[in-house]
């Protein structure tokens, strides 16, 4: 059995959207992060040496830390659930792009402009930071919404993906709120389409 480390409100959504949707059984540790417990000494030895959430521990008691690289591990478990194509199927490459297109474009804006004092450089950058982070999360969910200008539901089509949840998950996020939905109707279909899937809206309730 997998166990996952995980906090509300937070990217372990992604990974517990996933396993339940590939129906792997699992335990959740919630991880109470007001109390410290992410950065207290045992968490960081035996679960994630940053002291961040997600982590998984695989069956075999390895700790598994990122949580696009898990994405991609648990899609791949449950190829019945065709939630990853095929190493042979011609959508892998784009399945692919769009994943770490998310853990490395918009990701690292997110932390960006919510956490801009890890970025500060002196006092009173904190606003600069947050209005470049801005910048780059518009310009990375305008190419996103590009892909979905054809009217599609996912990523790849009819077809949704551990891509799609991960994007959904960090759609979420976005701090224009309505105005983001408005601006970017292809992605808040694809949203959409993620979160009314069951086993994800489990996950979404248990962080909601």
């Amino acid at each position: 059995m997998h166990t996952l480390y995980w906090r509300p409100r937070s990217g372990s959504l992604a990974p517990m959207a996933l396993l339940e949707e590939t129906r792997q059984p699992y335990e959740a540790v919630k991880v109470d992060s007001a109390a410290g417990e992410d950065k207290s000494e045992a968490y960081i030895r035996h679960v994630h040496p940053l002291g961040l959430v997600p982590a998984l521990k695989l069956p075999d008691g390895r700790m598994m830390i990122e949580s696009a690289a898990i994405m991609l591990y648990l899609a791949d478990l449950a190829p019945e659930m065709r939630l990853a194509p095929a190493t042979t199927d011609p959508d892998r490459a784009i399945y692919l792009q769009w994943l770490v297109f998310g853990a490395a474009t918009l990701y690292p804006a997110y932390i960006r402009y919510y956490h801009p004092d890890y970025h500060r450089v002196r006092e009173g950058d904190d606003e600069a930071v947050k209005t470049l982070a801005r910048r780059d999360l518009d310009a990375g969910w305008k190419v996103v919404e590009a892909a979905l200008a054809d009217g599609r539901r996912f990523l790849l089509g009819d077809r949704c993906t551990a891509a799609d949840i991960y994007l959904a998950t960090l759609a979420l996020w976005n701090p224009a709120g309505k105005a983001f939905r408005e601006a970017s109707p292809g992605v808040e279909r694809m949203r959409a389409a993620v979160w009314e899937r069951p086993a994800a809206a489990k996950a979404l309730a248990a962080h909601a």
